[in-house]
């Protein structure tokens, strides 16, 4: 096997968990990548492959990412749960790297990759799994707005710098707006369109203190307990998600030098926690470490 080969799927498999080309031959690509806050974009191409992440890689490196395969050159082909996808320029396809994955790339191929956590696209599970059994379209309507911030978002990660969460996050409203086109009404594609408008609700929202369940659900005409019933098979309540986009959002100032000159406790404040001994618990049981390091790291020279 020839070195290029080798560094080939060494960087696959660090950067994509596990992933690795077929055995057969020698597969060879590069691969160029930022950080936009919970957003991860890459720029990948090489040669015609099949990747792979396994059952055992799933095992071995679990997470609950979803990816965006966007071609810009060649074809694609996403398998994924029984069913194919097949991808071309122009269009992409939403798949979950928490579960076994193939991704056929033919002839010289070039695409760009969106990463980012489930729980950050704000879609209720139906939605993205509906989304998850075709293409979409990037030549029209919220698909064409999403390309150009991908184009913008490769040509011009180099000098994005401290805007770099802010435009995650505008990155995930796009790519929320795009998988999230309603479809025809039925019992279910109606409740999930209720869900999205709760959710959207409760985004524009998020920084007011008395944003609440009940309020929601006033504010949707229903009632309390109509509300709950209408997320009980989701990953999370809506006072669970109202706390966790909260966080997130005290996150990312902590991490924006623009706010240094804020207190953890007025960053804290700007997103409801009143309490900073709350906040500290609550930030440390969703990222592993107190809002003091996550501070500090932003502060520390080389950092933006």
């Amino acid at each position: 096997m020839s070195s290029t080969a080798e560094l080939w799927r060494q960087s696959l498999d660090e950067t994509f968990g596990g992933l690795a080309p077929d055995a057969v031959g020698e597969p060879t690509g590069t691969m160029s990548g930022a950080g936009f806050g919970p957003l991860d974009v890459y720029l990948v191409s090489g040669s015609p492959q099949v990747l792979r992440r396994t059952p055992r890689a799933v095992r071995r490196e679990p997470n609950d990412l979803l990816k965006l395969c966007i071609p810009l050159t060649g074809t694609g082909t996403v398998s994924q749960s029984g069913r194919q996808v097949h991808i071309k320029a122009g269009q992409m396809a939403l798949y979950d790297t928490g579960r076994p994955y193939e991704l056929r790339l033919e002839r010289q191929w070039s695409c760009a990759v969106l990463a980012f956590p489930r729980e950050a696209l704000s879609l209720p599970d139906n939605v993205c799994g509906r989304a998850m059994q075709h293409t979409h379209p990037l030549d029209e309507g919220p698909g064409a707005v999403l390309a150009g911030f991908v184009t913008a978002a490769i040509r011009q990660q180099a000098s994005i710098g401290a805007s770099a969460g802010r435009l995650g996050e505008a990155g995930l409203h796009l790519i929320a707006g795009t998988l999230g086109v309603p479809e025809p009404a039925d019992g279910e594609a109606a409740a999930d369109a209720q869900r999205l408008q709760v959710l959207r609700y409760a985004r524009k929202h998020l920084a007011e203190p008395d944003l609440s369940h009940d309020r929601i659900a006033a504010a949707h005409r229903m009632a309390p307990r109509t509300l709950h019933r209408l997320f009980e098979h989701e990953p999370n309540t809506v006072t669970e998600y109202i706390r966790l986009r909260r966080l997130e959002s005290a996150h990312r100032d902590l991490t924006d030098p623009r706010l240094n000159h804020l207190s953890i406790a007025r960053v804290a404040a700007r997103w409801c926690f009143t309490s900073q001994a709350h906040f500290t618990r609550a930030f440390h049981a969703r990222y592993g470490v107190p809002p003091s390091m996550v501070r500090r790291a932003a502060e520390a020279p080389g950092v933006t």
